[in-house]
């Protein structure tokens, strides 16, 4: 059946088949087992170079993976920091207004504005005993020394105005 497929093929060609031998070759056991040896170790190469792209695949995505979430976190703190500063600058801005509505207050009640920064100085004093966590706060309290931050807090009262220090 093989001779007669053949032999049609290779008329085509110009050529004739006589005859055909088939011998089943039969290797020896020690070539089986060598070969054999060559194939499991050619499987093995290629099963560890997938192993190997596998696990560079895992590392660069999870290396990308880290690099998203610093991005993640460090545009979420820049958004947080922004929020905080309109938050101080809001804070600022209210406290501002409450100082000049308790000046113009005193003033129409014909006391001493400067009595706001007093208190102000006084209520920063107390936070710092309260807060400090054992600091140590220097402060001089003798009547010179009361009397020098006075004057320092009514020159910065008068910082911003026309004709005042600048």
């Amino acid at each position: 059946h093989v001779k007669d497929q053949l032999d049609e093929t290779l008329e085509s060609w110009g050529y004739h088949l006589i005859d055909l031998q088939l011998n089943d070759i039969a290797f020896d056991e020690e070539i089986m087992r060598s070969m054999a040896k060559v194939v499991a170790s050619n499987n093995l190469k290629a099963a560890a170079e997938n192993e190997g792209q596998a696990l560079l695949i895992t590392k660069t995505k999870a290396a990308e993976a880290e690099g998203n979430a610093i991005k993640i976190s460090a545009e979420a703190e820049k958004i947080a920091a922004q929020l905080r500063g309109q938050g101080v600058a809001l804070f600022r801005e209210e406290v501002t207004k409450g100082m000049a509505h308790a000046v113009q207050e005193l003033a129409e009640n014909n006391l001493d504005p400067s009595l706001v920064y007093f208190s102000m100085w006084t209520e920063a004093i107390k936070h710092f005993a309260e807060q400090g966590k054992g600091n140590v706060i220097f402060l001089d309290g003798s009547n010179e020394g009361l009397e020098k931050n006075m004057q320092q807090m009514l020159a910065m009262q008068h910082l911003d105005r026309p004709g005042g220090p600048r």
